[in-house]
């Protein structure tokens, strides 16, 4: 009985097996006839030559959406900022990348899946979608982007898997440009570039509290001093924070931007710097909800170059208008006053290599024999 039970259990497992072999290679068998039926080309054909029209891109992620518009007067715009100049370098190579998308290969056409894929239809889904129209607002190619992928082929570029909007037909293409689905990304951030060599001094006056200034006498000085009165006895000044101000010219950065007409400056604090070859960088700070936002402006001193004149005119005209909003560590200083530069003074070594500590020998804190 034992016996015979064992080989029907052998037979059935005999045959399941089998079952599974075939089943495999009908798949298999399906698969190939598909990759044979494809053929890789244009993901979205006809848009290379249309992409000289494009006027608006359309952006939808899981953050939110907006708009991409481009006018003859000013170029490439963000409408949901103010009409501020949007980055060119990212309008350029979305567009190419759209107009230069491959399939390469054809991926899963299952609802449930395109979420492994990064395909979600947004804003509630993981994917980017980017629709682009002309000045008409005819549509001229509409995609979403989803996960990069590495490209087996030794052709170039990069794997992105992508369908179009109502098709759940997913594919991977080869790609040159990485989709960005975040206002920020698209915000063009060349106000001025002041090089950190050039910085001589930078004077701030607080919202509440007396001017200060710090400063160094040559631009080869790693470390700007506090200019004034020393600090009074057990204290010092920061160097690291000091150091801090300056980087608000030379290194200048924001976290967003709106048009200055939106805030009172009539109360701001401000900031003054001077550079060695005689230029002049001022901005006017104002704290909203919680931020502190600046406008800013440049004017050579008298009789200078014509190289800082036009460095000058190119500031003005591309901030004259717009107040930019600080990361908190720059920000910080407008409501700083100068005392608040100063931290305890380290401990000095006492005459005749004594510690401070007392009188132990500075050896033996180093496990010195003594």
């Amino acid at each position: 009985m034992s016996d015979f039970r064992r080989r029907n259990l052998m037979i059935l497992g005999a045959s399941a097996l089998v079952s599974v072999i075939l089943a495999g290679l009908a798949l298999y068998g399906q698969a190939e006839a598909t990759k044979t039926q494809f053929k890789p080309g244009e993901f979205l054909p006809g848009f290379s030559a249309q992409v000289k029209d494009s006027a608006r891109i359309h952006v939808v992620s899981h953050s939110g959406a907006f708009d991409v518009a481009y006018s003859q007067a000013k170029g490439w715009v963000l409408p949901a900022k103010g009409n501020y100049p949007a980055d060119f370098n990212q309008v350029r190579h979305t567009l190419l990348g759209l107009a230069a998308l491959e399939t390469v290969e054809p991926k899963t056409a299952r609802a449930d899946w395109l979420t492994y894929l990064g395909l979600d239809t947004p804003p509630k889904g993981n994917g980017i979608q980017i629709n682009v129209t002309d000045a008409s607002g005819h549509e001229l190619a509409s995609v979403i982007t989803g996960n990069s992928s590495v490209l087996e082929t030794g052709e170039g570029g990069s794997g992105l898997f992508v369908r179009l909007p109502g098709d759940n037909q997913s594919y991977l293409a080869r790609t040159v440009f990485t989709p960005h689905g975040e206002l920020s990304d698209w915000v063009d951030t060349n106000v001025m570039s002041v090089d950190a060599a050039r910085v001589n001094n930078v004077t701030i006056t607080p919202f509440s509290g007396a001017p200060y200034t710090v400063s160094r006498g040559h631009s080869s000085d790693v470390d700007f001093k506090l200019d004034g009165p020393p600090p009074p006895k057990g204290l010092s000044a920061s160097t690291s924070q000091i150091d801090l101000i300056p980087q608000i010219v030379s290194n200048f950065a924001f976290t967003d931007v709106r048009p200055a007409s939106e805030l009172d400056f009539s109360k701001a604090a401000h900031l003054a710097a001077h550079t060695f070859d005689n230029q002049n960088i001022h901005m006017d700070a104002v704290q909203a909800n919680g931020a502190v936002w600046v406008r800013i402006s440049a004017q050579p001193d008298p009789g200078t170059p014509t190289m800082q004149k036009q460095e000058a005119g190119m500031i003005n005209a591309r901030a004259g208008n717009w107040a930019y909003e600080l990361a908190t560590e720059k920000g910080q200083f407008f409501s700083m006053k100068r005392d608040n530069l100063f931290t305890k003074a380290e401990p000095q070594a006492q005459p005749g290599g004594e510690s401070p500590l007392g009188h132990i020998p500075l050896g033996a804190l180093n496990g010195a024999p003594h």
